[in-house]
């Protein structure tokens, strides 16, 4: 209920935001064009705007239907009709010739009937409709719906995003229906064909050009960082913590709280079938993990060392194996990454997300301490706090007079976890969650040829070069493949999809990386030999970097997921 009342709040707001402040003269023109006295025309722009904003929502992100379009396209579009509005407003009569000399007048009056005025209902139509795929970025609450809820639940997910653009409609509403009051008080801005009409058609040329050339993402960043307030700030206290959790103090972080039983768990490994009712009596740490992600992957010697140290005195550790990617949902494939990292406790796969969802959990990694009688007590997310960590379940142990051994000898090691600020985020390669990328053509679902940057231009961004097959979650080599990347962090890593049996050569800053004293622990002589769909470990150095560039020369057949890199 929070999150729906905070969708709609968040919607109102959104006409405050960096990407849509540019776009407000648009908002004002088309509804005191043509027709000064026609008030529908603030309502049929708001309407069209919301229509459109969820239309292009579900396409994009809830069917396939859009999968092939670059997103280049659909902001070309948008800025091509908000520009073509203003021509037809700068040069009305041109345009009357036109549409006389194509016969489209009588076509267009039998489909519109003479003299209703539905031509300036077209037009406000087309002003609202070409918006919604510029506004569909421009709210992190939006965005939260999008990546968080719309997987889990469409319909709940529908009924957030209908309430977050009810909100935004609302407030274009009334911004429509003050320009109209101000422009009627304007004599001169009476006149449909005068130069009040004209500065308007311009403005609209102006912002569809910003658009098109993406400048209009340039003046967004000038007026966040020029300005006191802070729109992302404020809609960002609008995403609900999900787990917010009564706090506590010290190391049980949390009040006691009931545990969610496990529901939807498969292919379990080291153990047979558990419930979490069965497990009352005992000390329980619920890991959500995946086995290619890197923070995850640095958090188990830790967990290996806590099963080894207190198994015996009455405590389990549950590793709920939740993919982020398809080829992690294979039983075979966690069940090797398992046994290649030396796991023994029990792990079950949770390819539909059920006990991820019925913890409400957010992140991998994440753990949930549970003491004997079934209650949560500790809840702690990403790597770190490992002292603190067993420090909690020594406590829970002890409580009722149990048995504690002698601490592990991770106790008197360091658990920093050193990232900086500055690292290179995880990198994503496949086109639904692919950024940063540059080069030519532009990244599309399908198998096409690309041309790396000459240059990159800037840390964090990639480029392809060669022929690659692009899919929603990952990049497959087909010929002459060849990727780089420009990242700023201590080490990189990249994950593979599939299980090619293939030898990736790497280059760092253009030379062999073996030669360089940087290589991963998985090179050999400068290049990886790739089997299995995993995490490889690819460059690594003494203290962070802010600018190196890696590039792997990719044979046929081997598909990559991501990057992701540690500091």
């Amino acid at each position: 209920m929070f999150l729906l009342f905070g969708a709609f709040f968040a919607g109102i707001i959104t006409v405050l935001a960096p990407c849509v402040l540019p776009l407000l003269p648009v908002i004002i023109g088309g509804s005191v064009s043509g027709n000064i006295a026609d008030k529908r025309r603030p309502y049929i722009i708001a309407a069209s705007l919301a229509v459109s904003l969820i239309l292009f929502t579900v396409l994009l992100k809830a069917t396939t239907l859009l999968i092939s379009v670059p997103p280049q396209v659909i902001t070309y579009i948008s800025g091509g009709i908000i520009v073509g509005l203003g021509i037809v407003f700068l040069f009305p009569k041109l345009y009357e010739t036109v549409i006389i000399k194509l016969n489209i007048q009588a076509k267009s009056q039998q489909l519109l009937g003479k003299g209703s005025g539905k031509g300036a209902v077209i037009g406000a139509i087309i002003t609202g409709a070409a918006l919604g795929p510029v506004f569909s970025s421009c709210s992190p609450v939006y965005a939260y719906i999008l990546a968080t809820v719309l997987p889990v639940n469409f319909g709940v997910a529908m009924v957030y995003m209908v309430a977050y653009v009810l909100g935004l409609s609302l407030m274009l509403l009334l911004i429509g229906f003050l320009g109209q009051k101000l422009v009627r008080r304007l004599k001169f801005a009476s006149n449909p064909r005068g130069w009040f009409t004209r500065i308007v058609a311009i403005l609209f040329i102006v912002v569809g050009l910003l658009v098109i050339t993406g400048y209009d993402k340039k003046l967004q960043t000038y007026v966040s960082e020029h300005t006191p307030f802070n729109f992302d700030k404020l809609s960002a206290q609008l995403i609900p913590n999900k787990n917010k959790l009564d706090s506590a103090n010290g190391v049980l972080n949390v009040k006691s709280t009931p545990a969610p039983e496990f529901t939807g768990l498969s292919g379990w490994i080291n153990s047979q079938p558990l419930k979490l009712s069965d497990l009352k009596g005992k000390v329980v740490l619920v890991d959500f993990w995946t086995y290619s992600c890197i923070n995850c992957i640095r958090t188990q010697p830790h967990l290996k060392s806590l099963y080894s140290t207190y198994k015996d005195s009455g405590f389990v550790i549950v590793g709920v194996h939740a993919p982020e990617f398809a080829f992690e949902k294979d039983p075979k494939n966690v069940a090797e990454a398992a046994k290649k990292a030396g796991l023994n406790y029990p792990i079950a796969l949770d390819n539909d997300f059920a006990t991820w969802n019925a913890f409400n959990n957010q992140y991998w990694p994440s753990s949930y301490l549970i003491d004997k009688e079934g209650n949560i007590r500790r809840i702690h997310e990403g790597e770190g706090e490992y002292k603190e960590t067993e420090q909690a379940v020594r406590q829970l142990l002890a409580e009722n007079g149990g048995s504690v051994p002698a601490p592990s000898n991770m106790m008197n090691e360091s658990d920093s976890v050193p990232i900086s600020s500055n690292e290179t985020p995880e990198t994503y390669l496949g086109k639904s969650r692919a950024s940063n990328y540059e080069g030519s053509p532009a990244l599309t679902v399908g198998t096409n040829s690309y041309t790396l940057a000459t240059t990159i231009s800037r840390v964090n961004n990639w480029t392809l070069g060669g022929s690659w097959k692009v899919t929603s979650d990952g990049i497959t080599a087909e010929k002459d493949s060849v990727i780089k990347i420009r990242f700023a962090a201590k080490e990189l890593y990249f994950v593979t999809g599939n299980d090619i049996k293939a030898r990736i050569e790497l280059l760092l800053n253009g030379k062999p990386i073996s030669g360089t004293g940087h290589a991963g622990d998985d090179v050999k002589d400068s290049s990886i030999n790739v089997s299995q769909a995993q995490l490889y470990r690819a460059v690594k150095f003494k203290d962070f970097q802010k600018d190196m560039t890696l590039e792997l020369k990719v044979p046929a057949g081997v598909q990559l997921n991501t990057f992701t890199f540690g500091s």
